[in-house]
C-alpha cells in the first residue's frame, strides 16, 4: 500500500490557506491540481509502496518516538523547484520541533531498512501542483497580494496514512495515530 507519515493541520489553518489559494484558480491564471482542503497536511516522510508486514514494523518503530507536543505557525509561500520555474506552490510550517520530529522518524525507520531521504527536509504544505502558469509576473503579483495571516497551531500527534490514488484525486485514510506527550 502507498503510505506516508504526516502532521494533520487544524481546521482553522486549512480553511485560511485553502480559501486564499482558491482565488488563484479563478481566471485561469494557474492551471493545476489544487489540494482539497481536507487533504492539506505536512508530509514528514513519504514511504511509497510498502506491504502489510512492513506497515507493522513501521507502526512499532513510530510508537517508540517520545517527543512532547509543540506549536508551530504558517510562514511564507514557496515554490518548487524555484520561483522562476513553478511546479509546486507550498506554504511552510515554522518550528524547530517539526524538523526534530522528522529526524526522529528518519532515524527510527532506518533501523528497519527504510532509507533516509536524499534531499534535505523542507517543512512545507503542498497547496497546488502546477501544470501551467499563464503569466508568471501577474501570478507573482497575485501571490504577494494573497495576504495569508500567520496561523498558529498545536501539534499533539502525527499520523501514518494510506494514500489511494483515484481519478478524482488522492483518498487518504489514517492507519495509525501517534500521540505526542
Amino acid at each position: 500500500m502507498r503510505t506516508f507519515i504526516a502532521i494533520e493541520l487544524p481546521e482553522h489553518v486549512r480553511a485560511e490557506v485553502f480559501h486564499k489559494f482558491e482565488k488563484l484558480s479563478e481566471g485561469g491564471l494557474v492551471r493545476g491540481d489544487f489540494v482539497e482542503k481536507e487533504n492539506l497536511h505536512l508530509t514528514l516522510k513519504f514511504l511509497g509502496e510498502i506491504d502489510e508486514e512492513k506497515v507493522k514494523e513501521v507502526i512499532k518503530k513510530l510508537g517508540e518516538i517520545k517527543m512532547v507536543k509543540f506549536s508551530c505557525e504558517t510562514g511564507k509561500i514557496g515554490f518548487f523547484p524555484s520561483e522562476d520555474y513553478v511546479k509546486v506552490i507550498w506554504i511552510d510550517l515554522i518550528s524547530e520541533e517539526v524538523k526534530k520530529l522528522q529526524q526522529e522518524i528518519e532515524n527510527k525507520l532506518t533501523e528497519i531498512g527504510i532509507k533516509k531521504d536524499d534531499r534535505e527536509f523542507t517543512s512545507h504544505v503542498t497547496l497546488v501542483r502546477v501544470k501551467e502558469l499563464k503569466n508568471k509576473d501577474v501570478f507573482h503579483e497575485k501571490i504577494k497580494k494573497l495576504g495569508i495571516k500567520k496561523q498558529k497551531c498545536n501539534v499533539d500527534k502525527f499520523l501514518l496514512i494510506k494514500s489511494e490514488l483515484t481519478r478524482q484525486g488522492p483518498v487518504y485514510k489514517t492507519i495509525k495515530e501517534f500521540e505526542l506527550r
